[in-house]
């Protein structure tokens, strides 16, 4: 019986090997055709190709050079504001049982002042990330913040996302003008920050990882926040900010920023 017989699978091997053969031969054929081609058009575009070289070699290399040349210049930002770096000494202590750390964002405003009186009245301290402004009167409750205990840190210049998360260089001009400003009226670098809508949000998606490695490169420590008051709009009530923050710091197991 021929089929499954010991020459019927000799006769298999033999016509698989016969295809394998002819396959190999034809593609050889075919990529020296496809390179003798490609040869003609470069040399009828007036691009030699050396002899016994890949055509393909010199646009590699070419390859090569503008990749060296886009990494070169893509961490050009690090070289600037070389003076914008502090020695970090920041020290993270264990956390107490119910912590709360207070933070206000986007200040100073016309409420600062009372702010700061009513946490003077309870004895309580706390962080403000402060946006750029130098006025008289800024500049007077960056000093009075110092003198009683609170902590200040960086928000932003000009708060425009779309400005600011165009590139790690646009984020460190955004933040050197309100940092330098700090720094000048306290006499003490900042050393923390809060990015503008949180570390990753819609308008960094690209550059969030550049920025934030660059900022701790520099020694910056930075915080988001796990409960919010949504005091943002102008239409939220008192009560309505006093509910959010407490309803908020009940539902959270870690400590509440």
């Amino acid at each position: 019986m021929y089929f499954g017989s010991v020459r019927f699978y000799k006769h298999i091997i033999l016509i698989v090997l016969t295809l394998v053969v002819i396959f190999s031969i034809t593609s050889c054929v075919f990529m020296g055709i496809s390179n003798h081609h490609m040869k003609k058009v470069l040399k009828d575009n007036g691009l030699a190709v050396s002899a016994g070289t890949p055509a393909i070699s010199s646009d590699s290399q070419a390859f090569t050079d503008q990749q060296r040349a886009h990494y070169s210049s893509s961490f050009d930002y690090q070289k600037l504001y070389p003076n914008l770096t502090i020695d970090n000494d920041f020290v993270y202590k264990e956390d107490l049982p119910k912590s709360v750390y207070l933070t206000f964002d986007d200040g100073p405003s016309s409420l600062t002042p009372q702010i700061l009186d009513i946490l003077k009245e309870q004895g309580v301290q706390a962080t403000f990330f402060i946006n750029y402004s130098d006025s008289m009167e800024s500049q007077a409750l960056y000093k009075r913040m110092m003198d009683e205990g609170h902590t200040i840190g960086v928000h932003s210049t000009c708060h425009q996302y779309t400005t600011i998360y165009q590139s790690a260089d646009a984020f460190l001009d955004d933040f050197a003008q309100t940092a330098l400003m700090l720094e000048q009226v306290t006499g003490k670098k900042p050393e923390l920050l809060r990015f503008p809508g949180g570390s990753i949000n819609s308008y960094d998606r690209a550059v969030y990882q550049q920025i934030i490695a660059e900022m701790l490169r520099r020694g910056y420590t930075y915080y988001d926040w796990n409960v919010s008051a949504d005091d943002a709009t102008s239409t939220v009530t008192r009560d309505e900010i006093y509910n959010n923050v407490i309803n908020g710091v009940k539902n959270t197991t870690s400590p509440s920023f």
